[in-house]
């Protein structure tokens, strides 16, 4: 009896390490949306809350993954930067690297918006050809439609904060989307997913809940930003009325410098073209 005692907190013990050490490995996902709105296939790796952090030096590491992938375009859902504006330069740096692999489509997240000189980035990454899109939206191709959703920081709340967003709400900030083309959303919050799909998003690329900080089997991610436990959206895939939204895990640390059998993700979706299958 002692022996299985000693075995069961080893095994416990080990699994804890596993959990932990999962914070410092990256991780790619593999994501396949089709739609009859797309005229040609297309690879987009998604990125969301790095918050100033690397993987390698320089980010070296994430850079060889992304390299791997050969995107098509890459998507970054808000939070790359943090609040008080600190490792800004390293991230211009960074996302100059990524303009090189292939085009990018940058939405804020509730750090970007709060930093002390947050114009002054958004005009460095533009002046790098960067797409940096504040309720705006661009054509990729023939048959995509880019927007980046850009909300005030009142939407970003805590739990025992009301907030009740609406469609209408929502198109006030950005056009509802053009109904010919491949609808795609870069929205960092992705609690407001049935406004999202109400709006016309065929596709929603978020992040902000960095998987719920630790995971558990079952349960998912534990807690949001917003301090609610078990949040509905908290990472992988979800669908309603017809659209679909995809949430990375993030990549990096903020408040909570933790990650639990959460490891950082690196997101490749694979759109398809019904017409070509």
């Amino acid at each position: 009896m002692e022996g299985i005692l000693i075995g069961l907190v080893l095994a416990a013990g080990l699994l804890l390490v596993y959990g932990f050490a999962s914070q410092y490995f990256l991780k790619t996902e593999y994501y396949t949306v089709v739609s009859e709105k797309l005229r040609e296939d297309r690879t987009i790796v998604l990125l969301a809350d790095l918050h100033g952090c690397h993987h390698g030096r320089e980010n070296e590491k994430l850079l060889a993954e992304i390299k791997k992938e050969a995107p098509d375009i890459i998507c970054i859902a808000g939070d790359m930067t943090v609040k008080n504006g600190k490792h800004t330069g390293e991230m211009i740096s960074l996302l100059a690297k990524l303009k090189e692999i292939s085009p990018i489509f940058y939405a804020p997240g509730n750090h970007e918006i709060r930093m002390p000189e947050y114009e002054a980035y958004r005009d460095k990454l533009r002046q790098r050809g960067i797409c940096y899109l504040e309720n705006e939206s661009v054509l990729f191709g023939e048959d995509i439609q880019i927007t980046g959703l850009d909300l005030p920081e009142y939407w970003y709340h805590k739990c025992w904060q009301r907030r009740r967003m609406t469609r209408e709400i929502l198109e006030e900030q950005t056009e509802p989307p053009a109904g010919e083309y491949f609808s795609l959303l870069l929205a960092h919050n992705p609690e407001y997913f049935p406004q999202y799909a109400k709006w016309g998003a065929d596709l929603v690329l978020s992040g902000h809940l960095h998987g719920g900080i630790a995971r558990l089997p079952l349960f998912g991610g534990v807690i949001s930003p917003s301090l609610r436990l078990f949040p509905r959206y908290d990472a992988g895939e979800f669908e309603m009325e017809g659209s679909r939204m995809i949430i990375s895990r993030g990549l990096g640390l903020h408040h909570i410098k933790l990650r639990f059998f959460n490891s950082p993700e690196i997101s490749v979706i694979k759109l398809k073209s019904e017409n070509v299958l």
